[in-house]
């Protein structure tokens, strides 16, 4: 399975947005920085919280911290969690979330059909909230983000700019602040990304950096590091070693305690390509097994989700099918009672026929004798 170059960190602030004020409010910023934190205390709630809301956010919020950490396999684990609250009382905000957070997670898995499945049934629950709201204008503006970064794995970047620019449009209404601005960050860094695929370079520079300015307002490292990765990328593309090093040495140096597999798998690659070319053999073998040791930990990762996925595939199938066969022995036996009836009343009316013809026989038998004796 082939990884996408996209910034998926947008779902965090999807289940995170609109979470209750309290414990879980603070956990809202160590997702980026300290993934291992927010499980570890996300877990510890999950104990007590007995409301099937904070339940879900929960649930949601230590499967975003495992793909920060890019462990697909428990990410998926916990977004399964979620999911089998949907049916629940939970608000119809929650159940959008949710269906977001699915909707990233097959996504990621290159199961492209199933996340824009779960995307229009957010889209359908969204379109009922009252226009403007600030919980519609987020979700249209996630949903339009992750159908974005579908359409650019799909390789059309042309389509994916127009929903990357049209969530640009949704988050600048919302109010400014730390979430707003981490959003537009990601938007942007998505928006440059797709001026890479075509190869217009110096559009993509400007797009990075505006999404480092507002990740800098945020104050997250990662949304930085990515930024700065972006614009190391577009550099070494035109040829501009030193400046794009310079970049990349700084994205390294932040996105280090995010433990991001795949922002780390980006950052080496480069390094290890930039100083191939200005023949620095020693760093490009250095960083050049870095690269190799963490893609082989995102091939295992993968490995493990999509096992995950299947395993949960051919349960659900097993579920269906002894559905299935429950209900069709029901009917076998319904069937067979039917043609027990069926052949009772043919019985009966047989008999009935016959002794009837008995009778009739008789009756004939002594009209033939009077007649006869006459």
């Amino acid at each position: 399975m082939s990884r996408t170059k996209l910034f998926q960190l947008l779902i965090l602030l999807a289940t995170t947005v609109l979470m209750a004020q309290g414990s879980t409010e603070s956990l809202r910023t160590k997702v980026y920085d300290q993934p291992d934190e927010t499980i570890s205390i996300a877990l510890k709630l999950l104990k007590k919280e007995k409301k099937v809301d904070e339940v879900a956010h929960l649930y949601m919020l230590i499967s975003n911290a495992y793909i920060v950490k890019r462990n697909t396999d428990s990410s998926l684990f916990y977004i399964l969690k979620a999911a089998n609250l949907i049916n629940t009382d939970a608000l119809p905000t929650t159940k959008i979330k949710i269906l977001n957070s699915i909707a990233v997670q097959y996504q990621q898995m290159e199961l492209y059909d199933k996340a824009l499945e779960s995307l229009d049934q957010a889209q359908v629950m969204t379109d009922k909230l009252p226009a403007g709201n600030e919980y519609q204008l987020f979700n249209s503006g996630f949903i339009n983000a992750v159908r974005g970064m579908i359409y650019r794995n799909q390789s059309n970047p042309d389509l994916a700019l127009e929903k990357f620019k049209l969530a640009a449009q949704n988050f600048h209404k919302l109010k400014f602040d730390k979430k707003s601005s981490a959003n537009l960050s990601i938007i942007y860094y998505n928006i440059g990304n797709c001026f890479i695929d075509l190869s217009q370079f110096q559009k993509a520079i400007s797009y990075f950096k505006d999404a480092e300015k507002y990740a800098l307002l945020f104050k997250a490292n990662s949304l930085e590091a990515y930024a700065l990765k972006g614009q190391g990328e577009s550099l070494f593309l035109m040829h501009q070693y030193d400046e794009s090093l310079r970049a990349l040495y700084k994205a390294e140096q932040l996105g280090e305690p995010s433990g991001d597999l795949v922002l780390n798998e980006g950052i080496f690659k480069l390094l290890a390509n930039n100083n191939l070319a200005i023949n620095d053999f020693k760093k490009f073998q250095d960083y050049n097994s870095k690269y190799l040791d963490v893609q082989k930990k995102l091939e295992q990762n993968e490995l493990k989700s999509l096992n995950r996925y299947l395993n949960t595939q051919n349960l659900e199938q097993h579920e269906i099918n002894s559905k299935v066969r429950k209900e069709y022995g029901g009917y076998q036996w319904i069937a067979v009672i039917s043609a027990f009836v069926l052949l009772a009343f043919l019985f009966i009316i047989i008999y009935k026929l016959r002794k009837k013809n008995r009778r009739q026989k008789k009756i004939i038998e002594k009209l033939t004798k009077s007649k006869v004796a006459l």
